[in-house]
């Protein structure tokens, strides 16, 4: 069979003019893809820009609310500032709080049946100032409260001057020897005793108070040379 042969009866720049379309259409086509892509980014970017401000306009509220309540409990902070410099000076003031019921119970404690006191008196100095172990030695300060050994003299926060009758001089002794026992006296001494007409001897003295008469119930106690 024979073929005919082909003949191309179009013009070139028929040809040209239909490259041209298809290139345009290709350019259209990528074109639209180009903008459904931009399209769909910034639909994206604008939901995520909407769900930032939403969560900047709860963290806002959130702010404004707890900014009010702080301002509402702004008179209650005050308050307790006020409490706490309040307890910090009633703990300064009350530091050197003594038991005197103690002391005076111990006192009676180490009395013996045959003596009687006439006279107690109890002075209180406070806590002893702490010593700085970098400081250079000072002269002992003298003794808040006489005792028997005026150059080993050892630290008493307060004096208690006493007299009284006993029915001898043993009996005395033996009163020292009690109060020296109690760990709330330091160091007693007997300053006087006289022997009356009836045998009855008079007395009379003193005896220091250790820190152990501290109360601490408004403040700890502060041992001597501590700060």
């Amino acid at each position: 069979m024979s073929t005919l042969p082909l003949v191309n009866l179009l013009p070139e720049s028929a040809f040209e003019r239909m490259a041209a379309r298809r290139l345009r259409r290709r350019f259209v086509a990528a074109g639209v893809v180009l903008v459904l892509l931009v399209g769909g980014a910034w639909a994206y970017q604008h939901v995520r820009v909407a769900d930032a401000d939403k969560l900047v306009a709860i963290e806002a509220a959130t702010t404004s609310r707890l900014i009010s309540q702080t301002e509402r409990l702004q008179p209650v902070r005050v308050y307790v500032d006020g409490v706490a410099v309040q307890q910090v000076t009633v703990q300064a003031a009350m530091a050197d709080d003594v038991q005197l019921s103690e002391v005076l119970e111990g006192i009676r404690a180490a009395t013996p049946v045959g003596a009687e006191l006439a006279t107690v008196a109890i002075t209180v100095t406070g806590h002893p100032e702490p010593v700085d172990p970098a400081a250079p030695p000072a002269a002992d300060p003298a003794s808040a409260c006489p005792g028997p050994d005026p150059f080993n003299t050892r630290v008493v926060v307060g004096c208690v001057t006493l007299s009284g009758t006993a029915a001898s001089r043993a009996e005395v002794g033996e009163m020292v020897v009690s109060l020296g026992a109690d760990g709330l006296f330091v160091e007693p001494f007997i300053s006087t005793t006289t022997t009356g007409e009836t045998d009855e001897v008079a007395f009379s003295g003193s005896v220091g108070l250790s820190e152990k008469v501290f109360s601490e119930r408004y403040a700890p106690r502060q041992p001597a040379g501590e700060s």
